[in-house]
């Protein structure tokens, strides 16, 4: 159970009207295991996760972004979702789903629907791999040599210095994703709201000092699995 409320639909259109789902653009089917996305090519682990499952979208607007929930998921994954009639591929997250719909199908979101191209009410069959950023693409660290001149001034701090890792319906998920922030070092918090009564849990990390800093920080959020992460203000 993700956010499948049409409210939230509305309310998130506001909080979020332009998130770039950075990595999250259809992808022609190809024969080989690396998928690109944001220019990174990314290698499928199927040893992670590769499990199918049969979709329904209802056609009502989701949470923002490209992900799908399964009730076999333990933690938030990113994923490739690929549509098996027509091949078509996209790279989102993943979600545990606590409580399944009435009609024993997976929660998907409006953007990965209309990007696979699921139409309203039609059982679509999915597959879904785990992916990874390849180690070989990680950055590689440069020593600097001294710099004799003059000192640059002082870079001005970010007016959105947070990053919103993502909004949740479920405080277990929230929790989950608390923990991976941690475990990247990242400085995070779990801000709760409700929406009519209905209780809802964002995850925010930061802040961050810099442009800098805060341009790593998203950069290592995304590759944890969370490619609709964008920077905030609180």
């Amino acid at each position: 159970m993700f956010c499948s409320i049409k409210l939230i639909g509305k309310f998130l259109f506001v909080l979020s009207f332009v998130i770039t789902i950075t990595g999250c653009s259809p992808l022609t089917n190809k024969s080989n295991s690396s998928k690109k996305t944001a220019n990174v090519a990314l290698d499928e682990k199927p040893e992670i996760l590769d499990i199918s499952a049969i979709v329904i979208w209802d056609g009502a607007q989701k949470l923002g972004g490209n992900w799908i929930s399964h009730p076999d998921v333990a933690s938030p994954e990113r994923v490739l979702i690929k549509n098996i009639s027509n091949g078509k591929s996209i790279v989102g997250a993943i979600f545990q789903q606590t409580k399944k719909m009435k009609t024993g199908h997976t929660l998907i979101s409006s953007d990965a629907a209309r990007a696979l191209d699921i139409a309203q009410n039609e059982q679509t069959k999915v597959q879904i791999v785990a992916v990874r950023v390849p180690e070989s693409t990680a950055p590689t660290k440069i020593i600097a040599e001294p710099n004799t001149a003059k000192s640059a001034s002082p870079e001005t701090k970010p007016t959105k210095p947070f990053i919103q890792v993502g909004i949740f319906g479920v405080q277990n998920n929230a929790n989950r994703t608390k923990d991976q922030m941690l475990k990247l070092s990242l400085p995070v918090n779990i801000l709760d709201f409700q929406i009519k009564g209905k209780p809802y849990w964002r995850v925010v990390a930061g802040p961050a000092s810099t442009s800098d800093s805060r341009k790593n920080m998203l950069k290592d959020i995304k590759s944890a699995g969370f490619p609709d992460a964008y920077y905030v203000s609180n």
